[in-house]
């Protein structure tokens, strides 16, 4: 009876231009428009607003977040985007933070064997030889829950907080939209909702200190998430440790593949390379290619090098929590580079920031 209803009053409102006309049938937050009490009964239920409930109800989600804040000397700006596309097994997250004169701005699609990322302005092409695709904002809310102190995206808000305002409605009822604004001690706030019944898709707060907090919230088909061709292929992001030196008088670099590399690549794509430090041509004194496993070799200053690659999981695949170890009786000033064939290019050149 209700879908009834709101269609003819659609009809009468898009044909005599008035969107002032209230649903007159109305059970608690069901309602259109929202009068103040209705809104605050909305704000003081703590699940109004759960990005992991959205998540769960929905195959399409984008959520993005803007921080403003001011430090002693400059202001800072942390903007958050997540999207998920559970249809096609995508998924991106992007960030750019800026403080001063000093800015990142990233952004990673993934969730196949082919990603995008973008650097700036500039996409690349990466690419995950064996993609695991994961819901993002549970991926994230996990990662936080075990890493409180990380730096994670601000998609939580306590609508608890603003319960019991005196809130100023107005609302549109061709798109079923209403924006609510109020004030307390600290912050103006506006909230913005939509449907029927209507749910909350906006925040935003604007401190009396120039600080600004506003999230957004996108579902079904406003979402679109798609994977360019034919861009630049970028390296994968590895560098190697430092160098340890041993009693013996040998020199040793080894390590784990870090548990964040989250992107599978075949080891035969990639090769250590021994360069002198500081050259710019591409002069190796030894080099090993992963798929090899171990190596022995003696370089032209008859010094030995001795190389050994673990594939932990023994899948082929260059991943995380797979290890590494280099060592050598030479005592040239050099450097241990990891060379991406797939790329053409050395790994770990990604510029993330300019300063």
């Amino acid at each position: 009876m209700r879908a009834v209803l709101l269609a003819l009053l659609l009809l009468v409102s898009g044909s005599a231009g008035c969107l002032e006309v209230p649903l007159e049938t109305c059970e608690g937050t069901d309602c259109f428009p929202f009068d103040n009490d209705i809104l605050n009964e909305l704000l003081s239920n703590p699940d109004s607003l759960d990005v992991l409930l959205l998540a769960a109800e929905n195959s399409k989600l984008r959520v993005t977040s803007s921080t403003t804040y001011a430090t002693e000397t400059q202001q800072g700006e942390i903007h958050w985007n997540v999207a998920k596309d559970d249809e096609q097994n995508l998924r991106s997250i992007a960030m750019r933070f800026s403080l001063g004169t000093t800015s990142i701005d990233t952004e990673v699609i993934e969730g196949t064997e082919t990603t995008n990322i973008r650097l700036g302005n500039v996409w690349y092409e990466g690419r995950d030889a064996l993609p695991d695709y994961k819901d993002p904002f549970y991926e994230i809310a996990q990662q936080a829950t075990e890493d409180p102190d990380g730096f994670w995206p601000s998609f939580g808000f306590d609508t608890t907080s603003i319960a019991g305002l005196d809130w100023t409605i107005t609302h549109d009822l061709e798109s079923l939209e209403q924006v609510a604004s109020g004030q307390n001690e600290t912050h103006t706030i506006i909230l913005i909702l939509k449907g029927m019944p209507p749910e909350i898709i906006g925040v935003e707060l604007y401190g009396n200190d120039d600080s600004a907090f506003v999230l957004m919230i996108e579902k079904g088909d406003e979402v679109q998430l798609s994977l360019q061709p034919d861009l630049p292929r970028v390296a994968i992001e590895f560098t190697v440790d430092e160098p340890v030196e041993l009693s013996d008088g040998v020199t040793m670099w080894a390590g784990y593949v870090p548990l964040g590399f989250t992107s599978e690549v075949a080891s035969s794509e990639l090769s250590f390379h021994v360069t002198p430090t500081g050259t710019t041509e591409d002069i190796s004194l030894a080099e090993f290619n992963l798929a090899n496993q171990t190596s022995n070799q003696t370089d032209e200053n008859e010094d030995w090098w001795e190389f050994i690659y673990w594939d932990y999981s023994g899948d082929g695949y260059f991943s995380a929590s797979d290890y590494y170890e280099i060592r050598t009786n030479s005592s040239a000033l050099v450097e241990i580079k990891m060379y991406d064939s797939w790329a053409d290019s050395w790994t770990g050149d990604m510029t993330l920031s300019n300063e």
